[in-house]
């Protein structure tokens, strides 16, 4: 009997994500009330040059990751959606951690978001920690949230939730990297906090194909809805 059941919700978890019933759950966004967020559009991930872009690059090519997260940048601007960012950074006194967890220790010491400046930020420009260059101008147009930086995976140290409450945000769409960690970590801790997500399961990307999958059975159980690119950017509009 345990062994059924066991098998039963195997199978269960795993055609969530690939389940067209799941894709077309009824979700009206509110638009006053919504707003894009991306995780970690950053060039050590997304860049080629990027210290961590050899993890990701074949999950990228394969998604369309950097072209997808544009449209959802391009959308949200067109239609005056607000945008909120949550980059991850590493500054000096980081690297005094005692017991950072085994992917913390290797990204400490690979230098990966690496910066020096915690306090004026001179030092972000045409770094590993800065943005994609594409992304910039959606970014860095005086507009576009950017919140403190987080620091392992979720935004529990940094001021998403605050940001995003002060604005009157309910419901956020949900892109960036690493789709299995700081997305899906965004994704819980954001639920936890009793907002609506939707996941652009095509506008993230992780480190291979199993941590891809792995992220869309964490999505397709804990998200209000998933969807990809081309549906969120109806979603974002309203045509759908």
């Amino acid at each position: 009997m345990k062994k059924t059941l066991s098998t039963l919700f195997t199978l269960v978890v795993l055609s969530i994500p690939l389940s067209p019933q799941a894709a077309e759950t009824p979700l009206k966004l509110e638009k006053a009330k919504t707003a894009l967020l991306v995780t970690d559009p950053q060039s050590d991930f997304l860049d080629e040059k990027g210290i961590a872009h050899g993890l990701f690059a074949e999950n990228i090519k394969e998604l369309g990751t950097i072209p997808n997260i544009e449209k959802l940048f391009i959308t949200a601007k067109r239609i005056d959606m607000p945008v909120f960012v949550s980059p991850h950074a590493y500054f000096q006194h980081d690297h005094n951690w005692e017991n950072p967890g085994a992917l913390q220790k290797q990204l400490l010491e690979l230098k990966v978001f690496n910066r020096k400046d915690s306090v004026y930020a001179t030092d972000l420009r045409d770094t590993g920690a800065d943005f994609l260059t594409q992304y910039k101008k959606y970014i860095l147009d005086g507009e576009t949230v950017v919140t403190s930086p987080h620091k392992i995976y979720g935004p529990d140290s940094n001021d998403l939730v605050l940001q995003l409450r002060t604005q009157g945000i309910d419901t956020v769409i949900l892109a960036g990297l690493a789709a299995n960690l700081c997305t899906d970590s965004h994704l819980r801790e954001l639920v936890e906090n009793g907002f609506k997500v939707v996941v652009v399961k095509d506008a993230v990307a992780a480190p291979g194909k199993e941590a891809y999958q792995a992220a869309l059975v964490n999505f397709g159980l804990i998200a209000n809805k998933v969807v990809d690119t081309k549906q969120a950017v109806k979603l974002m509009t309203g045509s759908i």
